[in-house]
């Protein structure tokens, strides 16, 4: 499929699942950091190969870690597999990270603790080669934020397998038996709780991490950037708002599916077929989305003004949306556009732009469930 309107998302490295595939929809080709590049030596395709060779996604890799892989790698098994010997290490890293990256002492710091984690070999001595430790550090939290998510994701999906009636019928059997032995339900609402706990607090530190690693070389010629969840976004306006006195102004609201429940090959030709489908309004959506970016002062203009055309073709890409992803199966979350007057997202990020990126103002689509 030829490119339109290619996008970046944030800060999310895995977007091979249910509750992502939908952003593959808006925009192409979407854009996303894979910290650790491919195996050079793998013999077979990828299920995720699928919708790079539809042109849906291509993979960004700034710093490919190179002889270096196999180790970053068996790393990460490790800290899946044995995580009590990692745990202290792990939690002294978030600690020393939270940290300023200005002190000296704290870069010291960090650099020790994956120097130890990583072997001192690869991360070089603390004088030369801290910018090499600091992304190994951002690959290590970007990845244990992916498994956490999947954690959280396994125990939610199995507390909505026990409603609240057959939870109390359980606990009143329990209860009956006058046991001294703990709640397992308590215990695994306990953890979900401690792990949306964690989510909600991680954002920081992965779009922190996320940013180290997109530093390290230009970004694409992208029109706009997605962010994958409210909290990502929030990271962009705050940004925004220390240097600009402009309001962040939503200027459109299109319709998703809140998930694409299939394996990646249907999930990529069901949104390929989708894509097709709509493309002529996706061409006039894009557009109208376009002019906004190279508008001398859109300030005074009101929302309608802006995009004119918008809701009659959102009226389209609905009646699409529904023969395609019906709500009663895929569920319907949002992505909200919105204008950021008079900045580039590079130049806010100290980010290298592409060389074509001459627009006059930022476009942040914000990918909102529920």
């Amino acid at each position: 499929m030829k490119p339109r309107f290619p996008s970046l998302v944030f800060p999310d490295t895995d977007i091979f699942n249910e509750h992502q595939f939908p952003l593959l929809i808006f925009g192409r080709p979407l854009y996303y950091l894979q910290p650790v590049e491919p195996d050079p030596d793998r013999d077979r395709e990828s299920d995720h190969d699928c919708f790079i060779k539809r042109g849906l996604c291509q993979a960004l890799t700034p710093v490919p870690l190179g002889e270096h892989r196999e180790r970053f790698v068996r790393l990460i098994h490790d800290i899946e597999n044995r995580r009590d010997d990692y745990a202290a290490q792990l939690t002294a890293l978030t600690i020393a990270e939270m940290g300023s990256n200005k002190q000296q002492a704290g870069n010291e710091q960090r650099h020790r603790i994956v120097s130890s984690l990583i072997g001192r070999d690869a991360a070089g001595s603390p004088d030369k080669d801290i910018r090499v430790a600091e992304y190994w550090q951002a690959r290590l939290v970007l990845a244990i934020a992916e498994m956490l998510k999947r954690e959280q994701f396994d125990l939610q999906q199995e507390l909505q397998m026990l409603d609240a009636q057959e939870l109390e019928m359980l606990r009143s059997l329990q209860g009956d038996q006058d046991t001294d032995e703990p709640d397992p339900f308590k215990s695994l609402e306990a953890a979900s709780g401690d792990l949306s706990g964690a989510r909600s607090r991680d954002h920081q530190l992965r779009f922190r991490s996320w940013r180290t690693l997109m530093s390290a070389a230009p970004l694409p010629p992208v029109s706009f950037w997605l962010a994958s969840s409210v909290d990502a976004a929030d990271e962009i306006f705050i940004a925004y708002e220390r240097l600009s006195d402009l309001p962040v102004r939503p200027i459109l609201k299109v319709p998703l599916p809140d998930h694409i429940g299939a394996s990646p090959i249907y999930a990529a030709e069901q949104i390929a077929n989708f894509q097709e489908d709509a493309e002529e309004t996706l061409q006039e959506l894009f557009e109208e989305l376009g002019q906004t970016l190279t508008r001398d002062d859109p300030s005074g203009d009101a929302v309608n003004n802006l995009l004119p055309g918008s809701s009659n073709l959102l009226v389209t890409w609905e009646e699409l949306l529904d023969g395609h992803f019906p709500a009663g199966s895929h569920g319907r979350a949002s992505l909200v556009f919105y204008l950021l007057r008079r900045c580039r997202l590079a130049d806010l990020l100290n980010l290298e732009a592409s060389g074509s990126d001459h627009h006059q103002h930022a476009l942040l689509g914000v990918f909102k469930r529920g």
